[in-house]
């Protein structure tokens, strides 16, 4: 979720002269969206922005957008993971961080960003330092990711 608001003052469309809000919200890997209808998206959408921000819920919509990028995210074919790089190398003091790398989530910037905590980890355990441990554990899916999951 973006707060276009105060990320774009000069383009919001006018929400933060009118003491309202533009926001965007992006939702990676949305297979499950595809078939849907704006509305129900839109509707979907609603419901996640209220429950994780309540005083949303006395905000009136004014517009909405809808925009499908079906080929946006990497979809690759089931059993890739197998060749994916480990963090550790097989040559000391090397180590790897990347989407493409072995991170067990998809080939995104999140996968990015996790895979450059298994590397610190990997580096740290080369470094005699056993229990180091970087990478946050998942939260569990709630509201709209549930559909994800």
């Amino acid at each position: 979720m973006f707060h276009k608001s105060r990320l774009l003052t000069t383009r919001a469309g006018g929400a933060a002269e009118s003491g309202g809000s533009y926001i965007e919200l992006v939702v990676s890997a949305s297979k499950s969206l595809i078939d849907k209808s704006r509305t129900e998206i839109v509707d979907l959408a609603l419901k996640e922005v209220r429950e994780f921000f309540p005083d949303a819920r006395a905000a009136n919509l004014l517009k909405s957008t809808v925009i499908k990028e079906v080929h946006a995210t990497y979809s690759p074919r089931p059993g890739i993971d197998a060749y994916r790089a480990q963090q550790a190398t097989e040559w000391p003091r090397v180590f790897v961080a990347g989407d493409w790398t072995a991170t067990g989530w998809p080939a995104t910037m999140e996968g990015a960003v996790r895979s450059g905590y298994l590397a610190a980890e990997a580096l740290a355990r080369a470094a005699g330092m056993k229990s180091a441990r970087f990478l946050s554990a998942d939260m569990p899916a709630s509201g709209l990711m549930r559909l994800f999951t």
